[in-house]
């Protein structure tokens, strides 16, 4: 195998896609092609404005194996620039290679040359291969929980808060 991570371009849309699509399978929420391809161009082409991600692949030759999507945060503790890894994912085929662990050290050299002050992330308490690489890599669990509220939930939450701030206003 020869590795390489370097950051995504635009002829990486269909290695991307399919990088993608097998992370989407893997994780039981799979989506059809046209979505992969949709979102692997939004990540291969510069930002929009508003949607500020880094991407990096490790490819073995000319062939994506794995990918890392990045998240730059502003954490309230440090007022800093950061980044978060929202995904990283190695193809079946590529695991237990040294891949995880490049892509993690690729992260970590955008933290360091993009001036940012830290490099965060989150995975499943029950993804134990993950959690081993992670802590091989060197990473240091944080006392927090992480939370969602998924696009269906949005509704009634909002439609409380609107409800409270309507009796607030002595709306009934």
């Amino acid at each position: 195998m020869t590795l390489t991570v370097r950051a995504v371009g635009p002829s990486d849309v269909q290695g991307l896609a399919a990088l993608l699509s097998e992370m989407q399978a893997y994780y039981g929420a799979p989506v059809p092609m046209d979505d992969a391809l949709e979102a692997a161009g939004q990540l291969c082409t510069l930002p929009p404005e508003g949607f500020n991600p880094r991407t990096i692949l490790a490819m073995d030759g000319e062939t994506a194996i794995g990918s890392c999507v990045l998240n730059v945060m502003l954490p309230a503790a440090e007022l800093r620039r950061s980044l978060y890894i929202r995904d990283l994912f190695v193809s079946a085929r590529s695991r237990r290679r040294g891949v995880g662990r490049a892509l993690v050290a690729g992260a970590a050299r955008l933290v360091r040359e993009g001036g940012f002050c830290a490099l965060d992330w989150t995975t499943d308490s029950q993804n134990l291969p993950a959690r081993r690489l992670y802590d091989r890599a060197g990473g240091r669990v944080l006392g927090r929980t992480y939370y969602r509220i998924e696009h269906n939930a949005l509704g009634t939450l909002l439609d409380e808060e609107i409800l409270a701030l309507s009796r607030a206003a002595g709306g009934g």
